[in-house]
């Protein structure tokens, strides 16, 4: 199961240094011998289980590069990870509103080169208006309190679409677009903004094609650089669950497969998007 913060960070390195060792065609005590260590201390480096230092990447990488695989690019970002592997992301500075789960997401949101929401009834978090978001935690019974510091977060979250390194897709039930107020019309407004950025996908569900499969709880589909596992999270009442191992993952991959089938394409959406909020105009 995936670990806190920042294992994903971990689990990347190590994925890309088992990827070079097999092109190398070398075993894992082979990579051992070459860093003094036990093969079970390099099999945990390549699963993420244990941080790696420069020191070991460069004796690995070395190793493997005497079989021709290793470029002198790959090997200079293959230190530059190692040596940032455990620099602090914004989600690890004792932030207020921030839950150990929430840290977490974040992380795998950070690392991650393509995300795929399914959001059956709401707008997706990463895609959510202050106001939108402030209305459903009132509604949810959050104390005060807590809402402020969690919006924070949320935007926080959300900056990571603003890079550019990363394709976001969001499968969005039509559902989620119904709403009578100024709160609704915001938010209609902002989707229709963000569907114009590039790396951003926006496609409507309509609910007379929506699969049953489809109607089950909202997750994200985060894909992790090189050979590093998928890792889903799914949205639980106020908590998730997440889950990297293939056998797990794979359904909610395919689920993202079906619903991509029967939903609208980004034109038609964006069409869909702006009929239901100008029917909110007064």
């Amino acid at each position: 199961m995936p670990r806190k913060s920042p294992g994903a960070k971990t689990k990347g390195l190590g994925a890309e240094l088992r990827k070079l060792r097999q092109a190398a065609s070398m075993t894992i005590e082979q990579g051992a011998a070459a860093i003094g260590k036990s093969k079970q201390v390099v099999s945990r480096l390549e699963t993420g289980q244990r941080s790696i230092s420069s020191d070991e990447v460069a004796g690995l990488v070395a190793l493997y590069a005497t079989a021709g695989v290793v470029t002198s690019a790959k090997r200079e970002q293959l230190l530059t990870m190692a040596r940032t592997q455990d620099d602090p992301g914004w989600w690890e500075l004792q932030m207020p509103g921030l839950t150990q789960e929430s840290a977490t997401l974040a992380d795998y949101e950070d690392s991650a080169t393509s995300i795929t929401s399914w959001a059956p009834l709401l707008v997706p978090g990463l895609l959510q208006t202050v106001g939108y978001a402030r209305a459903f935690m009132l509604e949810d019974g959050i104390e005060l309190t807590a809402i402020e510091p969690r919006i924070t977060a949320r935007l926080r979250r959300q900056a990571r679409l603003r890079r550019p390194d990363v394709h976001y897709l969001a499968l969005i039930g039509e559902p989620a677009l119904i709403g009578d107020d100024a709160i609704d019309h915001e938010q209609l407004d902002a989707l229709v903004e963000a569907s114009a950025r590039p790396n951003i996908s926006i496609r409507v569900v309509p609910m007379t094609a929506m699969p049953r499969i489809g109607r089950t709880s909202a997750f994200l589909v985060l894909d992790q650089p090189g050979p590093a596992p998928t890792v889903v999270h799914v949205e639980l009442a106020r908590s998730g669950a997440f889950l990297d191992e293939p056998a797990l993952t794979e359904p909610y991959q395919r689920t993202v497969a079906r619903l991509a089938t029967v939903a609208l394409d980004e034109t038609e959406s964006l069409r869909r998007i702006v009929q239901e909020r100008d029917k909110m105009e007064t």
